[in-house]
């Protein structure tokens, strides 16, 4: 399937106000407000996987001397990334590496639909900031994996760097949990795959 109006996924769209404070479009503002302020040589977006990575110590151990932005959203989906990202949160930046984790809100969309919502991610990412090297955090449930790798990879191209957290127990742990953030492993994850972009992606800063 390509992006596009045949995609849901790959229609950007801003969050719903379900909480009734502004709480999304006020995280939104503040992320391109970052842009103006910061020169980053990194930035993450993506969902709440992206977003909580910030409260640890090897955030800041790591990254804080990239000077990285976060621009995690809890709930969001490709579409809301794709939203933000044609709004604002890529102006007025250069960065080196782009690491992109969306794809666990994707609740109503299929494992293609998904992929082509962060293909049209990637594609947007490519055209306004195409010295960034972008790395691209796969999701997927066990059963779908050999396929959603296989169609990332191929619709995001070779300059994109593909990693798997199958191979860091995110899926696992959700299948294990009712909570997609069961809180005794998630920390060790975030912190795994944190070290993992940068052991591979390190060459790219």
């Amino acid at each position: 399937m390509s992006q596009g109006d045949s995609n849901p996924a790959a229609i950007p769209h801003a969050a719903e106000d379900i909480q009734g404070d502004d709480r999304w479009m006020s995280q939104h503002n503040r992320f391109v407000l970052d842009c103006k302020d910061k020169e980053p040589d990194v930035l993450f977006v993506g969902d709440s996987m992206v977003q909580l990575m910030q409260q640890y110590e090897i955030w800041r151990e790591l990254f804080s001397p990239l000077h990285a932005l976060n621009f995690g959203i809890g709930g969001d989906t490709t579409r809301h990334v794709l939203w933000r990202l044609k709004n604002g949160e890529l102006e007025n930046i250069k960065p080196k590496v782009i690491v992109v984790w969306v794809g666990t809100n994707n609740h109503e969309n299929t494992a293609e639909e998904v992929a082509g919502g962060i293909e049209a991610i990637v594609q947007l990412i490519n055209t306004r900031q195409p010295q960034a090297k972008i790395i691209v955090l796969i999701i997927y449930w066990q059963d779908e994996q050999d396929y959603y790798e296989r169609k990332v990879q191929m619709d995001c191209g070779n300059p994109t760097l593909i990693l798997q957290t199958w191979q860091l127990n995110v899926w696992r742990a959700h299948d294990e949990e009712t909570s997609c953030h069961p809180e005794d492993s998630l920390i060790r994850i975030r912190l795994d795959v944190l070290e993992m972009v940068v052991d591979q992606g390190a060459n790219l800063v």
